[in-house]
């Protein structure tokens, strides 16, 4: 093992390595097209159709729109429930009783509307009025249950339907429709107790329509978590309005397919996105608990998914109990996380170990003392899930306990910073030539790395990972090596970064920048070989690294739930040399 005096070297035989280059090369935070700072406002499509599907689409979205359509769907609804689906999620009644003063908080925005529904004035954003429209806060009503809770239910639900009969893009989208008919379907028999002949009809009736809607449009939803619920509150809403059971079985090779398509071998979702496979998997666990109250067939493939997301689920978790940052996911709710895990597990969830490889979706945790590294070893995505994914093949997260050190930039969904933050330079991980290790775009990824190798070692608690990928060959014929140790203590995370190739002497002089992005939370000081990092508990960690010229620069942090935090970032500059080029580095605790 290596001393004191070069906490750099690797403890195994290293590739020859290079003298830091004298150049001073201080490349910005860019990575070809996508710089990473805002670019024109706009949202990033998330998995687009081909363009017969997005024309078949856009005619049936005018088609919805038309009197005539509206003709179509039944004006009258039954009289009765068929059967009563369940909500696995419990309530909370202080946020019941925030929406009886008027306060409606969703999406992180709230609004005062006291006295009268909040769809009386125009919502705050789209967001918003997305989650509201979903109906999920029912649950919070129900939670405390009484007659005063179900009439400011009845009071809400009843607006709404009055402010949105006809058909509306956003709120009669197929997957908000979903989510809605799950929790319309879930709460109805609360709704419903002592209600009054008018409300019942009018809310039977809205059922009912919404439910004949989404089984002409469940396929419009965009692929994914989306795709899934859009289906799952079809079948619920089938179960609960169809006392033969018909429409319900009839849905079963829908979910099954849907499933099949998103959900890996290893548990992981299709999208390789950590958020996602949450959203899937809560969609899975109400879908499989409405049924079995509602006494309908449960479709083969869901217990089976549940079971396998589940240890996944808790193996892109850090020590602070939130999500590492991958292809578009953020830290996410921890309770929300904790509760999924808890309905999978019991009280077994938060000291059963997570998986330490997946394989099929492509990372790789180690584990050792309270630290905690998790890497990306995959190739993106495949269409059409691979519409926000990144360009962060071979990128890592650290942390140790609940502090974070070094992550990802994150992602923020519709917001300004979608674009660049997809961007290879967004990650902790080796830029070549200012380009990305994947071609993206504003709907998927054109191309990335046709193979990721990956060989992993344990030795007495040390780990080893080698890895390497060839997103590089195509445009300059170089190769991203990228060898990652953790002692057994957790003390210490060293790596080496190689790029080479078989003909580098044609790219001698392209720049190279390995990147460390620091979480905000995380105090920063420049060395003549590295950085001094402070923790938010006060705790010292020291970075060093040789092979390239070492800066702190700015970067950004999106990991939070609509947040933009300032932070820092270690860069190594160096150039492709004629032999392959090597850097290494060295986070050890102080």
């Amino acid at each position: 093992m290596t001393g004191p005096d070069d906490p750099t070297e690797d403890p195994r035989p290293a590739a020859a390595g290079a003298e830091p280059d004298p150049s001073g090369l201080k490349p910005t935070l860019t990575a070809g097209p996508a710089p990473l700072r805002p670019p024109e406002p706009g949202r990033a499509a998330a998995g687009k159709p081909g363009p017969l599907r997005q024309v078949r689409d856009g005619l049936m979205r005018n088609l919805f729109a038309t009197s005539l359509y509206r003709l179509s769907l039944p004006r009258s609804g039954p009289t009765d429930l068929a059967a009563q689906p369940a909500d696995p999620w419990p309530g909370d009644t202080s946020v019941a009783n925030d929406m009886f003063q008027g306060r409606y908080r969703f999406a992180g925005q709230e609004i005062h509307q006291s006295n009268q529904p909040p769809w009386t004035q125009a919502p705050p954003s789209a967001q918003w009025q997305l989650e509201a429209s979903s109906f999920g806060w029912l649950r919070h009503f129900g939670a405390g249950g009484g007659a005063a809770a179900r009439q400011g239910a009845r009071e809400l639900v009843r607006s709404w339907i009055v402010a949105n009969e006809d058909f509306d893009p956003l709120t009669w989208a197929p997957e908000v429709m979903g989510r809605r008919l799950m929790a319309w379907t879930s709460h109805a028999a609360f709704l419903l107790e002592d209600a009054d002949p008018p409300f019942r009809q009018v809310f039977l009736s809205a059922l009912d329509r919404q439910a004949r809607h989404l089984g002409r449009a469940w396929s419009m939803a965009p692929p994914g978590a989306d795709r899934l619920a859009a289906l799952a509150g079809l079948m619920l809403a089938s179960a609960t309005l169809d006392p033969t059971g018909r429409r319900a079985n009839n849905l079963i090779h829908h979910v099954t397919a849907e499933v099949s398509a998103q959900v890996m071998a290893d548990g992981g979702h299709v999208s390789r996105n950590p958020s996602e496979l949450l959203e899937t998997l809560r969609t899975l666990i109400w879908l499989n608990t409405g049924l079995e109250a509602a006494a309908v067939p449960v479709p083969t493939g869901v217990p089976e998914a549940i079971a396998r997301m589940a240890p996944m689920l808790a193996f892109f978790r850090h020590g602070d109990g939130g999500f590492c940052l991958f292809n578009g996911s953020s830290e996410d709710d921890r309770a929300r996380i904790d509760q999924t895990l808890d309905l999978c597990f019991g009280n077994a969830a938060k000291s059963k170990r997570p998986l330490a490889v997946a394989t099929h979706s492509g990372f790789e945790r180690m584990m050792a003392g309270k630290s905690i590294a998790l890497v990306d070893t995959g190739k993106p995505p495949n269409p059409p899930f691979d519409g926000v994914a990144h360009a962060g093949t071979l990128s890592f997260e650290f942390s140790v306990a609940k502090h974070r050190i070094i992550v990802n930039c994150g992602h923020r969904p519709g917001a300004d910073w979608s674009q660049a933050s997809r961007a290879t330079a967004a990650h902790s991980t080796v830029t070549v030539g200012n380009t990305n290790s994947s071609q993206i775009s504003g709907d998927g990824v054109a191309a990335g790395p046709m193979a990721v190798n990956v060989h992993r070692k344990e030795d007495e608690g040390n780990l080893w990972l080698d890895l390497e990928h060839d997103g590089y060959v195509a445009r300059s014929g170089l190769y991203h090596r990228r060898r990652l140790y953790l002692s057994a203590d957790g003390g210490q995370l060293r790596g080496e970064d190689v790029i080479e190739g078989a003909r580098t002497e044609g790219r001698v002089g392209l720049p190279i920048t390995a990147r460390f992005h620091l979480h905000p939370d995380v105090h920063a000081s420049h060395t003549s070989d590295g950085a001094l990092l402070k923790l938010g508990n006060g705790q010292g960690w020291q970075f060093r690294a040789a092979g390239g010229v070492i800066a702190l620069e700015e970067s950004i942090y999106l990991g939070g739930a609509g947040e933009v935090r300032r932070a820092e970032q270690i860069t190594i500059s160096a150039e492709v040399e004629a032999g392959g080029t090597s850097l290494k580095w060295a986070l050890a605790k102080i």
